[in-house]
């Protein structure tokens, strides 16, 4: 390959990569948290419950019928129930209510008790799990999907430029590194290019995933408008997802036993039950929609609709032919967030995506080291990309600590508890961004940032420990081991911060 083509590529390589840092940043870290996003849910709400375990719970009909003598349920509309798993005991259940307090399309989101039927909590109090996966897929920012798209197409780009340069060099310096005789550069280097080859399968698929889901949505919405003339229902069921509906009768009848649906789906379908949407509740045009995971196929989700005056899943709403569009589309959002995968590979998915996160700070060093002396590039510019680079990825780190800390603290009465966490991230995000612009000493303030996210843990895992650990081992003995295994991991990730702070803090005297 010709040194031309090598540097061209390079230069390619160095600049796109360091303008979408902070958001790929964001994106793969807030992916890497996503991707326990059942377990954080978990952590969050259970430690504020008593003990709820499925071996006394409730039939899910009593369940439901209970919802409907507490609440003013509009049944017309559709009801959203996710059923308890081995990870989260209490039913959620997303209800459309009459009356003027619930415009229409928003639904009422709670945590059930299935031992009782009685309602623990709103589900919106407890938001630092969907805050996470949001920043994830559109950085919470309006049309942030569109904007997570283009990044993700500039960050395949990065990608091939990068194999492009280190083409030559792919298998002979693979796992090569040079330790601590070599200059920092060196070592660098060497970081950046073992961690970017031993994770290229990894970033590529989520690369070409990404790319497919978030600018997937621009080709639709011009599909919407220009092929189908607005008719979003005809392009869902043309796509393979199709809305099956009934009007409502307005005749009553008796619902049947949804335990029994549920496992005679589960036996025929040889799938686990995940999820149920139920339309017309108590009416005689009732439908009840099961959704769940095949538990033979990879990442292969079973959908049947029950017809409850045909007292089946009947063949004219449920065809027999699998849409090959809709299989596909799901098998690409289960690999891209380890929906497919128990906890063993969503860890080494975790950890490669946290090497990706340093592998964007690393690329980033060398390229300002690269034109630190370059007299043609502005000094401003210099300074605020720096800062930029130090700020935006580093101080993610605090923020997101804080985050968990008032997750964990803050009283489930506050009515605005769920924005009062985000407003905490971005406030402390803010906070860091700034102060990166007024320092020079870049490893001193990375060890900064690294001990007092330490400190803010510390502060959670004692109040924790004091306020919620009887609860935390009481559902860990009942075999739900969430809460405690997200707790002991925010404990490792302490003790890691105390160490590269400490470290970081002592290399920055050597410098200095």
């Amino acid at each position: 390959m010709k040194a031309s083509v090598i540097r061209s590529a390079l230069e390619g390589h160095g600049w796109i990569g360091l303008f979408i840092a902070i958001p790929l940043f964001i994106v793969f870290w807030a992916g890497s948290l996503t991707l326990f996003y059942p377990e954080i849910k978990a952590w969050s709400v259970l430690p504020h419950t008593d003990v709820a375990t499925a071996t006394h719970a409730l039939p899910t009909t009593d369940i439901i019928a209970k919802q409907f003598e507490q609440y003013d349920i509009n049944a017309e509309e559709r009801m959203f129930i996710v059923l308890p798993t081995d990870v989260q005991p209490l039913y959620e259940l997303y209800l459309p209510l009459n009356g003027e307090s619930a415009p229409k399309g928003e639904l009422t989101s709670i945590y059930v008790d299935p031992t009782n039927g009685e309602t623990v909590a709103s589900i919106d109090s407890f938001h630092l799990a969907d805050f996470l996966y949001g920043l994830h897929i559109d950085l919470n920012l309006p049309f942030g999907d569109h904007i997570v798209g283009v990044i993700t197409l500039f960050f395949m780009v990065v990608i091939f430029t990068g194999i492009v340069v280190q083409f030559k060099k792919l298998i002979a310096h693979f796992f090569f590194y040079r330790g601590s005789q070599s200059t920092t550069r060196y070592q660098l280097t060497d970081m950046h290019n073992v961690v970017g080859v031993m994770s290229l399968p990894y970033t590529f698929m989520y690369a070409l995933t990404g790319l497919m889901f978030n600018l997937g949505l621009i080709s639709q919405v011009v599909t919407l408008f220009f092929v189908y003339n607005g008719d979003r229902t005809a392009l869902l069921n043309d796509s393979g997802f199709p809305r099956i509906t009934e009007v409502h009768a307005g005749i009553e009848r008796e619902m049947p036993d949804l335990n029994a649906i549920i496992t005679s789906f589960e036996t025929e379908q040889n799938a686990k039950a995940s999820s149920l949407r139920l339309t017309n509740y108590g009416d005689e045009n009732a439908l009840i929609r099961i959704v769940g995971q095949h538990n033979d196929h990879f990442a292969q989700r079973i959908d049947m609709t029950y017809r409850v005056r045909d007292k089946g899943f009947s063949k004219d709403i449920n065809p027999e032919q699998r849409n090959a569009f809709a299989d596909g589309t799901r098998f690409l959002y289960a690999l891209h967030f380890g929906h497919f995968a128990s906890v063993d590979v969503r860890i080494i998915f975790f950890i490669l995506g946290l090497s990706v996160c340093g592998l964007i700070i690393v690329g980033n060093m060398l390229w300002l080291n690269k034109f630190h002396n370059n007299k043609n590039i502005s000094n401003r510019l210099k300074r605020t990309m720096s800062a930029l680079t130090l700020g935006g990825c580093a101080g993610i780190i605090p923020a997101t600590a804080f985050a968990f800390l008032l997750e964990r603290t803050l009283s489930t009465t506050i009515e605005s508890r769920a924005l009062f966490v985000e407003a905490s991230f971005f406030a402390v995000y803010g906070i860091t961004v700034l102060a990166a612009f007024y320092t020079k000493a870049v490893l001193t303030m990375i060890s900064r940032f690294s001990l007092i996210s330490a400190l803010v843990l510390t502060l959670l895992l004692t109040f924790e420990g004091i306020g919620f650990g009887k609860s935390v081992f009481n559902y860990f003995n009942n075999g739900y081991s969430s809460p405690f295994s997200l707790s002991f991991t925010l404990f490792c990730f302490t003790c890691l911060l105390f160490w590269l702070g400490a470290n970081l803090s002592e290399k920055s005297k050597t410098i200095q």
